[in-house]
């Protein structure tokens, strides 16, 4: 597959997974989600099936220590569903609960958020690819979460997490795009599971985001491209099989894949343009407005 033939691979799987009107089926799930918290299922996944030779066109061990790091940058995810929740209290309880649930008075949950119901499927996922790959037990080295750090404002906690939020969302959606692009079969459908419930999330924070804080499309790229920058920095030495990928890659393979992940970042970016364009207030009003006081 030469590079062109990769960038229409990737243009094909977002005509299937990532266009305006599937960004705003799934933003206009928050409301089903808010009055009855609910996962989106899975198709079953044939986990016998998956084998090596459905890796496409791309060096095997570089595809599995991408799947490594896949696996590795999904853990935590309570620490994560604690943290956003953290943030996003103060300012609309009913998105605080589809993040991070709901807890008695004494700590105890009463209720997983339907984020990380979806989101906590991820990391054994790569995991159970990396071993039907490999053989091998994967031994995944999670991420540092830095909690709920609340300052004197926190309308602006909320925004500059949500943004946060979404570069985690879109960076995730390209890598796993790129997987797929590489993939087939059954492995290729292992990967299309996680892949469509970051898309989910995407849509639902950045449609959350718009109506919250007012941002513009530039507001919104501004800081979602800064942050992801701040988030390669903070899990920079964290990262075991993402710097094996550095490690073991030839120049040429490691500039095949920044240029094929950098076409796809990009491009999500052009789908998430065309769709904010048809954002409308009142619809946006229509599914937050009314949950903004709600427990």
């Amino acid at each position: 597959m030469t590079y062109l033939q990769a960038r229409t691979e990737i243009n094909t799987l977002l005509d299937s997974y990532l266009t305006p009107a599937i960004l705003t089926t799934r933003l206009r799930d928050i409301a089903s989600q808010f009055e009855t918290p609910h996962a989106r299922p899975w198709q079953p996944i044939r986990w016998k099936n998956i084998h090596v030779d459905q890796i496409v066109d791309v060096d095997p061990e570089l595809f599995i220590q991408v799947i490594a790091s896949a696996a590795e940058i999904e853990d935590p995810i309570r620490e994560y569903s604690q943290e956003s929740q953290g943030y996003l209290q103060p300012i609309h309880p009913a998105m605080a609960r589809f993040v991070g649930g709901r807890r008695a008075d004494d700590g105890r949950f009463l209720e997983l958020g339907v984020w990380e119901k979806e989101e906590r499927q991820h990391g054994p996922t790569f995991s159970k690819i990396h071993q039907q790959l490999t053989g091998i037990k994967l031994q995944a080295n999670p991420n540092t979460v830095a909690g709920y750090q609340p300052t004197q404002d926190p309308r602006r906690d909320a925004d500059c997490h949500l943004l946060s939020r979404i570069s985690t969302e879109w960076s995730a959606t390209g890598i796993y795009i790129w997987l797929a692009a590489h993939s087939t079969g059954d492995l290729h459908q292992a990967i299309v599971e996680p892949l469509q419930d970051e898309i989910n999330h995407l849509a639902k924070f950045w449609g959350f985001s718009r109506w919250a804080f007012g941002n513009s499309y530039l507001d919104q790229l501004r800081g979602t491209t800064g942050n992801l920058l701040l988030l390669l920095q903070h899990h920079q030495g964290e990262r075991t099989h993402g710097a094996d990928i550095t490690r073991q890659a030839s120049m040429l393979k490691r500039m095949r894949i920044a240029t094929e992940l950098s076409f796809t970042l990009s491009r999500i970016l052009v789908r998430l343009y065309s769709w904010d364009r048809q954002l409308q207030h009142a619809d946006l009003e229509s599914l937050f407005a009314g949950q903004q006081k709600a427990a």
